[in-house]
């Protein structure tokens, strides 16, 4: 009986045998770039064209990331890339793993073999890169010192942070010499103490324009230098090996400006907004205490009160007994006091017939004589 297969099944024989056949493994396909989506997860997809087919591809972000230029519908590329099948709709795909641009594949196989080198060294990885200063005072530039680019810099600096100062390191930028120019003021400004923060930076170009950037060289040096360092080198969409050396990559000489220095505006609004809250927190500090000594001036009150409440019970008490020891009190009572001969009478010892008695009762005097 003639073997039957599910749709599925049938997509699933055919991805095996694709990619299990070693001559379709790190093929090279060379056509245009077209239908290109950049999705939101990092991946792209797209289709590779010639004058009479085409194929679709996808690039995964990871190696996306290791590009040294951005994609573009309309490029003319040479992708590496396994065959797969993608199984809900049965379509056959390129799975890229690396794309060069049409007629620089030996510096990009150059840039490639370098990069993986490096990588591999560590040289790139994010534990070594240097936090940049939130507010320097000295910014190095090493640049070219006619072109386009110091003068932005300078007027976005200006703009943004007219505290802090440039300092120009002038170099080439390409070309055979520029090398050395760009090691010797690489070094210069990283000798210097008062210098906070490096930036290499040129405009844009080609491959070749910007290759002086892939220089071994180079490369190591930005990765050594005690200074933190923005490299700025082309459009947004160019890669050198020195962005992935540097601490931080800008997308442009501008952009590097702009990271490099905090905005004026934006402290101003910080500062205003701190004096808000500070002037707030001092407001609510002050009642507070205010209320505090409030509260410790009705306890010290109500202490107070008491204290006297208990001091004039107590002399309420001792006068009380003060009063009951009284005489006068004793004498109220129907009680005297006899005196003879100027002493108190305390003993019929003391009497005799004849004496003189002085006797004291409530409201007044008695004089009397002993008869016996």
């Amino acid at each position: 009986m003639q073997q039957q297969f599910t749709v599925r099944q049938l997509n699933q024989l055919v991805k095996t045998l694709l990619e299990s056949a070693p001559f379709l493994r790190q093929i090279q396909v060379k056509g245009e770039i077209s239908n290109l989506t950049r999705h939101s997860s990092g991946h792209y997809y797209f289709s590779l064209k010639d004058e009479e087919s085409q194929v679709s591809c996808v690039l995964f972000r990871a190696q996306a990331a290791a590009l040294p230029f951005e994609p573009e519908a309309g490029d003319k590329v040479v992708a590496t890339a396994d065959i797969s099948v993608y199984l809900p709709r049965g379509n056959y795909q390129l799975l890229v793993t690396a794309l060069e641009k049409e007629g620089l594949g030996e510096l990009y196989l150059r840039f490639v073999q370098l990069k993986n080198k490096l990588a591999a060294e560590g040289l790139f990885d994010a534990a070594r890169k240097q936090p940049l200063p939130r507010f320097p005072k000295v910014i190095g530039v090493v640049t070219s010192p006619t072109g386009a680019v110091i003068r932005d810099i300078q007027n976005t600096l200006s703009r943004r942070y007219p505290a802090v100062q440039l300092l120009l390191a002038p170099s080439r930028v390409q070309g055979n010499e520029a090398v050395a120019e760009l090691l010797a003021a690489l070094h210069s400004l990283d000798a210097r103490p008062e210098v906070d923060l490096i930036v290499l930076a040129r405009g844009g170009g080609s491959l070749e324009d910007l290759w002086c950037f892939n220089d071994e060289r180079l490369v190591r040096a930005v990765a050594t230098l005690r200074k933190p360092i923005i490299s700025a080198i082309g459009h947004e969409t160019d890669f050198t090996l020195v962005d992935f050396a540097a601490d931080l990559r800008a997308p442009t000489p501008t952009a590097a400006a702009e990271l490099s220095v905090p905005d004026r505006g934006e402290l101003l609004a910080q500062l205003d907004e701190l004096e808000q809250r500070l002037a707030k927190n001092l407001r609510a500090v002050l009642w507070s205490y205010q209320q505090y000594t409030d509260e410790l001036a009705d306890k010290a009150a109500n202490a107070l009160r008491q204290q006297l409440r208990r001091q004039k019970q107590q002399l309420e008490g001792e006068a009380s007994r003060l009063t009951a020891l009284d005489y006068r009190s004793v004498l109220r009572r129907g009680f005297s006091i006899t005196e003879i001969d100027g002493q108190r009478l305390t003993s019929v010892q003391q009497a005799a017939k004849g004496k003189k008695l002085s006797s004291w009762v409530a409201d007044g005097r008695v004089n009397s004589t002993i008869d016996e």
